[in-house]
């Protein structure tokens, strides 16, 4: 049986003693009633899982000592998600399936057809609500990583990502397969941009193109952009690893 799994940041590890906080602890404690003498795995989110006993429980922090540690490389490849703002329910179903298949970065990027626009206190408490569906995510489904998220940028700076491989699904007729497009020796590092509801414009098109992003068609259908987003990151995750 899977021991239940908790989240505590890199930074907050010291040493064979860890200790978790806020929702965290309130889970632990209060949801899982979990108590002294109980073990537990904590997670950092970038690879490394500690198994755990629990040494003390108190109504704002429960205390754990490390009985053993594993570390768990990354993938070869790192892809990056520039997925464009949508809607909050789709776009939290995004965010949760790409921590599933292992994106390594995420970066919203705001398109002259996003229809989500949000403010500076906004975008705070939105960023810290998708980190925390994230975290439960990748708690579920017991992987070792949460992809990194930020804020959401202008359409033209997400542009400007590094990567070996720039990808963008569309609908153009210069689309080919992405076993056509794929280099022979496996990129370090993939950029997958996603287009909002209704498609970027042709003239973002055309910047893409311009920034070194590769037309790809995920077939005949047509894919919402959140499937879209899922898909290209399942066929990149079977072809690369």
């Amino acid at each position: 049986m899977s021991l239940p799994r908790f989240h505590l940041p890199a930074a907050l590890w010291a040493g064979p003693h860890l200790t978790l906080s806020g929702d965290e602890a309130q889970h632990c404690s209060r949801v899982m009633r979990k108590q002294p003498g109980d073990t537990i795995e904590i997670l950092d989110g970038a690879g490394r899982v500690a198994v755990c006993k629990i040494t003390h429980v108190s109504k704002s922090e429960v205390q754990a000592r490390i009985e053993s540690e594993t570390r768990i490389e990354p993938f070869a490849t790192a892809i990056h998600l520039l997925p464009s703002l949508i809607k909050a329910e789709p776009f939290e179903w995004l965010l949760e399936k790409a921590v599933e298949l292992g994106a390594a970065g995420i970066q919203p990027v705001i398109t002259e057809r996003t229809v989500i626009h949000l403010d500076a206190a906004q975008t705070e408490k939105k960023l810290a609500k998708w980190r925390r569906h994230m975290i439960e995510s990748a708690k579920q489904c017991h992987t070792p990583f949460v992809p990194e998220l930020k804020a959401p940028i202008a359409f033209a700076a997400g542009l400007q990502i590094a990567a070996d491989f720039k990808l963008i699904p569309a609908l153009s007729e210069h689309t080919r397969t992405l076993k056509e497009v794929l280099p022979t020796t496996k990129p370090a590092s993939v950029a997958v941009l996603i287009g909002p509801e209704g498609d970027f414009t042709p003239e973002e098109e055309a910047q893409a193109f311009a920034a070194g992003f590769t037309p790809i068609t995920l077939g005949p259908l047509v894919l919402r952009a959140e499937t879209a987003a899922i898909a290209t990151l399942a066929i990149l995750g079977h072809e690369l690893r």
